[in-house]
């Protein structure tokens, strides 16, 4: 808006009142305060968003609790698992081993044992005869 040099200042000043007096109305307009109260509910609808999204961020990366170290522990966990789950199939597979060879070490055993004794009631029976 540029100011003309043709007006004399009593007319810039009228026009400058009848500019704010247009301006006061629409201040004091409905619509117009229908458009602050949205704003400002805006702004605060907007810091609460603010407020929630810090409180998720919190959550996330809290360095005690959050979901990234939950999801680090469950991951260090489930590894402890299966070197766990490795051992104890390995233990068991040595366990069944040692179960295999007693079992045969006691058929082997008897078996010289019953071997020896017919052995000596043969001797035995030769002799006292």
């Amino acid at each position: 808006m540029s100011i003309p040099e043709d007006k004399n200042p009593k007319e810039l000043i009228e026009e400058l009142f009848t500019l704010f007096s247009s301006f006061k109305t629409r201040i004091e307009d409905p619509n117009f305060v229908q458009i602050e109260v949205t704003l400002k509910q805006l702004v605060e609808n907007q810091n609460e968003m603010k407020d929630e999204i810090r409180e998720l961020k919190r959550q996330l990366l809290n360095p005690y609790d959050g979901v990234v170290i939950e999801s680090k522990k469950n991951t260090e966990f489930r590894h402890e698992v299966e070197e766990f789950t490795e051992k104890f199939y390995k233990l068991r597979d040595e366990h069944n081993e040692l179960l295999t060879w007693k079992k045969n070490f006691v058929i082997v055993t008897l078996t010289i044992i019953s071997a020896a004794g017919g052995t000596i009631a043969f001797l035995l029976n030769k002799i006292f005869q």
